[in-house]
Parts: C-alpha cells; structure tokens; sequence
C-alpha cells in the first residue's frame, strides 16, 4: 500500500525518492547496508543509462506500463483498503528497475535475474504473481512458458494459485488477453503460453522451455538440481527472467547460499559492470543491529510503516523469541531477515557453553541416574549418556563409538576432529566399517556395575539386538518412542535447565559440537522434536542427552498437548 502522498507521483518518481532517501540514511537507521548499496546502484545506473555508450537504457513508460498493470490485479487474500493492489515505494522500487532498464539494441530487459529477498509478510508472493502475470500478458514472447518453481509442489502453488485468483477474479483481464485457467495451469490460447507452477520430482519431465521462471523460497532448495534443469531447458529464450523471492533460512550448501553471496559481492561492486543481468534487492537487518529494537524493524520488513498488524505480529514473536531460544532462530530468519546457522537451530551456544563446569564422576556413583542410548549410525557414531539430577541440578557424562573406516574419513575430511578425540579418549574407535555393538555391549554393562543406573532410554531402530543382550543383562532398558510426544518435555527441562545454569556438562567438546548441530522441529501443535535431516551434522549425543532427561521427567513436568483452532 503507498501513503497518500505519493498515490499523486508516478511510480518511477516513488522509485527515485525511495532510493534517494535510501542513499541518504548514511547511519543506517532505517535502511539495511544492502537497500542502501542497491539504491546507490540504481541511481548510478539511471546516470549510467543516459550515456549512448552504455548497452543499456531507461525507459520510464516501460517502468511505469508494469506498475499500472500490476496496480490493476486484485488483492485476493486478507482485508485491504482498496480492492486492488497498491504498490508500496519499495515494491515500486523493485518494479521499476526490472522493467524500466532495457538493452538499448534489442528492447528488451537489461536484468534477467532479479533477487527479491525480505521477511515474511511482505507481499513476496502477490507481487511475484503480479509480476508473471505481466510478462505472460504483455512480454512479446511467443510460446511463454511461465513457470512457478520450488521444491515441492505446494510451495510451487502458492505464486501460481495467488495468480490464478487474480485472474478468476478479472473477466475483463481473461478477454483482454484471451486467458483461461485451468485446475493446473493458466493458458493464452492465441500466443500458446501458459502458466503453471513446477515442483522438484516433476522438473526432469520433456517439454519444458521456460521463458520466465519464479523460484520461490529458494533457500528451502536443498540442491541445485531444480535450478541447473530449468536453465539448462531455457536456453533458447531471448529474453528470460529469473525471479528469485525468499526469506532467510538455515545455512546449507544449496543454491541460497551461493546466489546470496554473489548478490552482496554485487552490490559491494566486487564485479564492477560483468553482472548487469541481475538485479538485487535485499531488505535485511543488519548484523550490528539490536534485533529486539523496534526501530530496525522496516530494515527487512519494508511494508511495516503501512501494515500495523505486521507491526503487532512482530511485537508478539519478539517478545517470545526474548525467552525462549528454541523460537530466536526462528524470530531471526522470518522476521529480520538474518541467515541462521543450524548451529543455532534450537541451542543458545553462549548460555550452552557457560554450562561447562565440571564435576568428578566418583562423587556419583551412588546417586541414581538415567541413561539414553542412540545408535543412529553404525556406520558412523553411536552414543550413551548418562544424568544424575541433584536438587535442581543436573549432571552429565558421555560414551562415544565410532568405527575405525568413519574416523579415518572424518580425519582425511579435517573438518570435526575424530582423531584427536580417539586420542584423547573421549571417543571409542572399534575396528571395522561399522561399530561393534559387542564393545558398547561391554561397556554399558561395566558402567552399570559402577553406577546406580535406573533406566535407559532407547530407540528402538537398529537396536534390537543390542537391548535383547542388555536386557539379559539386566539392564533397565526403557523404549523411548519418537516424536514430539516423548521429546518434547525431555527438550523443554533441557532448555531450562541450560538457560538458567542449571546444567553441567563438564565442557564436553563431542556434546558441544552436536548440541551446535541440531535444529528442532515441530508438529502441529508446535511440539519440539530434534530434525536430525535439517541438522548440519551428527547430534546423537544431544539425542542421547534428551532420551536420558526424557526418563527423569515427572508427569508433572510434562504439559498436557493441545489442538489448535483457528477462530
């Protein structure tokens, strides 16, 4: 929505001014380092532009076409003041130099890629659909192959399904320009184009040639397989264009981590003039930033001056986010638009690590304990541990195994440091390419002869066994199923424990790096469980450490489960 003030001013006017005072904010109050370099850039470029030598040009009708028609789309989700869109000065912003610049021979766009990256809530899939709709409309491309792309195909259809509303809605858009939609697609029979969304699995299948391609919330994309086949099929058009909308996610190694890192270095200039293709607009708080200032807010939430409900909702996020780690990461990502490592995926690594006392094992070897054992991996590692709860205190201690083959990989790979745990004793290795569940047999029973162990935890996949031997033995083995429902009053006292000090783990450096790893997830009634496929690395020593707080929790610790209705 734009303010009063400018509902007068043309839409390249809004562009202009909105970068201006971009440029102007030098201090960073309200505007994040990446808006400020993309403002500097385009008003560099409009300069650029005016220069015959330059490939490229400006066109304000060009810009201004693009607005009208995407001013003309109907809002078709929640409560609006007007029934159609009004776009925002930073949308204008985004939209003007999209379809504003065009190649000075050929006529057409000068970007091809274009990055539209902010926090949730913004508009990303309404004015990504708006836009589409336009190139499918009003883009001199025969043939157009429009396409809505993401991992899965819900997600595929949220851009595509916003588009087909806007145009259910419109009879006089389907006459003008001979449209019809379909369960799955958008059609103009007269240029024979089309709109549909595309997901992952489908993407491999014959006849794809896209001419313009949204890849939504391309940080979920775990690979660049989705990417590379979409360009690789569109290499005949002339005049592509790859949207790219997203919110911040975890790190990982798909394709979101390198585009955000050439989108910075282009705006930082690192490429000089090499990448006038692609266009970057990155609202973002920025790192030195207070995230729980209010003020710093529209950094990564552009919309917030217009939108009080967004305001509120934020309000309410950051003050939860305040308390409670598990929801920081969260609060981080949707809405201040800062990348997380999964190292902070549930874990608070200050408050976790200022938890490392110490303690002697001999003082607890009559103090009742509970044990968890997780043998995910026998390829890899498997873990025991073992808590002793003293007052409002606990204590615990780990035993690790991993095969001989798993820590010379991990040594020839050098990023986590088997080796030097092997030699240090704080990992078992046994010979093999799988570990020796007769060693952790062992083991287990030696420590029950020395510990008061009252019961332990287990999972039981790949460990039937293993618990048939142990049982044998008399251990007390307990099955621990897995889901929400058991984990998640194990994570609650754990992030209790942690966060108030209440917890020793003798700075145990294998436990620290899981407890860096795990993401959690949760169900729908927001139930934590560990995401061991989100997780960056091995967290079965957390998984233990859980499974062994899950059997000292009390049904009084644990909170009855919910459902939630939406009224």
């Amino acid at each position: 929505m734009a303010s009063s003030q400018n509902k007068n001013k043309s839409h390249v006017d809004r562009a202009i001014e909105y970068a201006k005072k971009a440029v102007a904010d030098t201090k960073g109050k309200t505007t994040g380092k990446w808006i400020r370099l993309a403002a500097k850039r385009f008003l560099c470029d409009l300069k650029r532009a005016k220069v015959k030598t330059c490939h490229f040009t400006f066109s304000p009708e060009e810009a201004e076409k693009a607005c009208e028609f995407i001013e003309l789309m109907p809002h078709v989700e929640g409560k609006w003041d007007k029934e159609t869109i009004v776009l925002h000065p930073a949308q204008s912003f985004f939209v003007v130099q999209l379809f504003g610049f065009r190649n000075r021979k050929t006529g057409f766009r000068r970007f091809t890629s274009a990055l539209y990256a902010t926090a949730r809530k913004s508009g990303k899939s309404t004015l990504a659909a708006a836009i589409l709709l336009y190139c499918l409309c009003c883009e001199d491309e025969i043939g157009a192959q429009v396409l809505s792309a993401a991992t899965t195909y819900p997600q595929a259809s949220i851009i595509w399904g916003v588009a087909k509303k806007m145009v259910d809605k419109m009879p006089e858009l389907r006459d003008a320009f001979g449209l019809e939609t379909w369960a799955k697609s958008i059609s103009r029979l007269e240029a024979g184009s089309c709109f549909k969304a595309i997901h992952a699995k489908a993407s491999s299948q014959d006849g794809l040639n896209p001419s313009h391609t949204a890849l939504d919330e391309i940080h979920a994309h775990k690979t660049a397989d989705l990417l590379n086949v979409l360009t690789s099929a569109a290499g005949a058009r002339a005049n592509p264009l790859w949207l790219y909308t997203t919110t911040e996610g975890y790190a990982s190694p798909g394709p979101w981590s390198e585009i955000r890192i050439f989108a910075k270095k282009l705006l930082e200039g690192v490429f000089g003039n090499d990448a006038d293709h692609f266009l970057a607009l990155f609202w973002a708080v920025d790192d030195e930033d207070n995230e729980f200032d209010e003020g710093v807010w529209i950094k990564a939430n552009p919309l917030i001056d217009v939108n009080p409900h967004l305001l509120e909702a934020i309000r309410k996020e950051a003050t939860e986010a305040k308390h409670m780690p598990s929801k920081l990461t969260e609060f981080r990502i949707k809405r201040l638009n800062r990348p997380a490592s999964v190292a902070e995926g549930w874990i608070d690594l200050v408050k976790w690590q200022a938890c490392g006392e110490g303690f002697n094992l001999d003082d607890l070897r009559s103090v009742p304990c509970y044990g968890g054992l997780d043998l995910a991996s026998t390829s890899d590692f498997a873990s025991f541990r073992l808590v002793w709860e003293i007052g409002e205190k606990i204590y615990t201690a780990g035993w690790r195994w991993c095969p001989e083959s798993a820590v010379n990989y991990r040594t020839e790979r050098g990023t986590v440091p088997y080796q030097a745990w092997v030699t240090s004793g704080l990992l078992k290795q046994t010979e093999g390419d799988i570990i020796d569940y007769n060693v952790i047999e062992a083991d287990i029973l030696s420590l029950m002869e020395v510990f008061n162990i009252r019961a332990i935890g287990y999972d039981r996949w790949n460990a039937t066994d293993l618990v048939n031997r142990l049982v044998a033995g008399d251990a007390p083995m307990v099955e621990f199923v897995q889901g929400a429902k058991s984990y998640h009053p194990a994570m609650q006292k754990l992030e209790r424990k942690y966060i108030s000090g209440q917890l020793a783990h003798g700075g145990d450096p294998i436990l620290n790096w899981c407890a860096s790893n795990i993401v959690a997830k949760r169900n729908e009634n927001l139930n934590m469980s560990p995401d061991k496929k989100k997780s960056a690395d091995k967290i079965d020593d957390m998984v233990a450490l859980l499974m062994a707080v899950g059997m000292t929790v009390s049904p009084e610790e644990t909170e009855p489960e919910y459902d939630i209705f939406f009224v």
